[in-house]
């Protein structure tokens, strides 16, 4: 693990006491990463991944880029979400962010540096390692 994810599993394992629970972990680096947790712990009744997982991993996943993007020192927030379950997921859980178009990026950062505060919308999906997408996350941001 480098340093990028083991910053970022660290802090995700200790400021949020259920991540570390569900196991999640970042893997790559600053230039391309993506937020695992395993489908053991993650699982509900029906032997697929339980929706609360896969929404959390979803949240936190772009919680995480929008911080990352923000810069440190500033705090970031989800103001709305909303998961569109697409089919079940029976393996290990792979959130990524979908990056928004680069104009929307700078339209942020320049609104953040400005007004010291901005908002980003995302979409993440979370799927599986063989490309299945599972889950839709539309969400909205706040940092500031």
């Amino acid at each position: 693990m480098n340093d990028f994810s083991q910053r970022w599993t660290t802090r995700l394992h200790e400021g949020f006491p259920l991540l570390k629970a569900m196991q999640v972990q970042l893997l790559g680096d600053q230039s391309g990463w993506q937020l695992t947790a395993p489908y053991g712990p993650n699982q509900n009744d029906h032997h697929s991944a339980f929706g609360g997982s896969i929404s959390t991993l979803a949240t936190i996943a772009g919680w995480l880029w929008v911080s990352e993007l923000a810069g440190p020192g500033v705090n970031v927030v989800i103001q709305t979400g909303n998961t569109h379950f697409l089919s079940p997921l029976q393996a290990d859980l792979i959130a990524h962010v979908c990056p928004p178009e680069a104009s929307q990026t700078a339209r942020f950062l320049h609104t953040l540096q400005r007004k010291g505060r901005a908002r980003m919308a995302l979409e993440i999906t979370v799927g599986d390692a063989a490309g299945l997408i599972a889950a839709r996350f539309n969400a909205q941001y706040v940092a500031g």
